[in-house]
């Protein structure tokens, strides 16, 4: 299925978006779609795992985790 079949595949306007945004940059970092869109991080994320769920798109590269620094 080519990019645009694809884009046009879906009928939720967010989810159509962010296949738009990364045809567009080919790969981006879910702060980078979040913010370029305007989304919530919530619906970002729910969109962006569903999309994945449904083979539409793919990550390749685990996001770095943080945490606090325990200090005696």
């Amino acid at each position: 299925m080519g990019k645009q079949r694809e884009i046009h595949a879906t009928d939720n306007p967010t989810k159509r978006a962010i296949l738009e945004f990364l045809s567009e940059s080919e790969m981006s970092y879910l702060g980078e779609i979040i913010k370029n869109l305007s989304l919530s991080y919530s619906k970002g994320i729910k969109n962006i795992l569903e999309m994945k769920k449904d083979g539409l798109i793919d990550n390749s590269i685990n996001p770095p985790k943080y945490n606090l620094v325990q200090k005696d």
